[in-house]
C-alpha cells in the first residue's frame, strides 16, 4: 500500500506513511458515520469523477450531492448544497463528509500527478460512530457551525477530522507550527514563497471561497 515502486520521482517517507495513516483512519468509524458509509463517501466522491460502480452502501442524496460536488467541481460547492446536507443530516455529518472528502481529494491528487492508479480504498472496520462532536458552535458567516477567531476551522465541528487534517497537512503541505515562519523550506523541496504561489494558484483554480 502506497509503495510508490513505479515511480521514478523521489518521495518523502513522511508521505507514504501519512497516506497509510489517512486510510486506516477512513477505514474506522467516525463521529457520526459508520465505517461502511465512511467508505461509500469516498466511493461516491471517486465515482463523480472516475466513473465506476454505485457505492455499496446507500447514502443520504444530499450526502451524495455534496461529496460528488466537493471532488469533481469544488468551485461551484456554495452555502444551499451545504446546509441542505445539513438541514438532513445535521451539520456534524455534514462536516465528516467534507473532511473525508477533502483529504481523499488530496491523496488521489497526488497519485494522479505522478501518474499513478489510485490506491483501492480500505476495507472498513466493525464499530459505531464515536459520537465526539464539539458543542456551543455557531454558525460565523460560514458554512457551518464554527468556533470565534479571525480565521476559524471549518472541521472543529468533529475534532477527528480536524486531527486527520493536521496529521496530512505537515506532508503535503506544512504543519501548523511551520506555517508561522516565512523563511520554511524543505531540504530538498520547494521554500515558503513557491509553495505558497502554488495553494494560491490552485486555490484560484479551484473558486475557493476563503
Amino acid at each position: 500500500m502506497f509503495d510508490f515502486v513505479d515511480t521514478n520521482v523521489s518521495i518523502r517517507n513522511d508521505l507514504p506513511e501519512a497516506f497509510r495513516a489517512e486510510w486506516s483512519y477512513l477505514a474506522t468509524p467516525g463521529a457520526t458515520l459508520t465505517s461502511p458509509e465512511r467508505i461509500a463517501v469516498g466511493e461516491t466522491a471517486r465515482r463523480s469523477v472516475h466513473g465506476g460502480p454505485s457505492p455499496s452502501t446507500v447514502l443520504d442524496s444530499t450526502i451524495d450531492a455534496l461529496a460528488s460536488t466537493l471532488m469533481a467541481d469544488p468551485g461551484s460547492v456554495e452555502e444551499p448544497l451545504v446546509r441542505s446536507a445539513a438541514d438532513s443530516v445535521g451539520d456534524p455529518t455534514a462536516v465528516e463528509v467534507i473532511g473525508i472528502v477533502s483529504r481523499l481529494s488530496a491523496v488521489d491528487g497526488f497519485h494522479q500527478a505522478l501518474g499513478m492508479p489510485l490506491e483501492p480504498l480500505p476495507d472498513p472496520i466493525d464499530g459505531k460512530p464515536s459520537g465526539d462532536i464539539t458543542p456551543d458552535l455557531k454558525r460565523r458567516r460560514t458554512h457551518v457551525p464554527v468556533p470565534p477567531g479571525s480565521i476559524p476551522f471549518s472541521l472543529d465541528l468533529t475534532p477527528s477530522e480536524g486531527s486527520a487534517l493536521k496529521a496530512i497537512h505537515g506532508p503535503l503541505y506544512m504543519t501548523y507550527e511551520d506555517m508561522a515562519h516565512d523563511d520554511f523550506a524543505r531540504d530538498p523541496g520547494l521554500n515558503r514563497a513557491q509553495m505558497e504561489l502554488i495553494s494560491s494558484r490552485t486555490s484560484h483554480r479551484n473558486a475557493c471561497f476563503y
